[in-house]
């Protein structure tokens, strides 16, 4: 029996190869944000000390606050880009479901006579 309907086919398996580049993606993104957070929290201290116009203000505290948001971040990032995986490889396989359900159908159907 040929197979019916290969620009679906096609559709569904770009899809599923998106939905691993976003993947591929978030992680990269993640890693980056995580990496990112820690640099800044690490320079955001000693910057804005450097920058103080007063000899009493300390400034060592918002190398932490740099760090959380950077893990803040990285979590957001890891959040969204997994909902995004997750919703582009479901519907490539519900394209596929659909397509094997239309073939089953068609499979079970009794062949027709030839009119007499």
């Amino acid at each position: 029996m040929e197979k019916k309907f290969t620009f679906l086919r096609v559709i569904a398996v770009i899809i599923k190869v998106l939905a691993w580049i976003v993947a591929g993606l978030t992680v990269l993104g993640f890693l980056g944000m995580l990496i990112m957070g820690a640099t800044m929290g690490a320079t955001m201290g000693s910057m804005m000390n450097r920058f103080s116009p007063s000899p009493y203000s300390n400034y060592q505290s918002m190398g932490a606050f740099g760090i959380v948001l950077g893990i803040v971040w990285a979590f957001s990032i890891l959040m969204s880009g997994g909902f995004m995986f997750i919703g582009l490889l479901a519907s490539s396989d519900l394209i596929m479901v659909i397509l094997a359900v239309e073939e089953n159908t068609r499979a079970m159907r009794p062949p027709t006579a030839p009119p007499a």
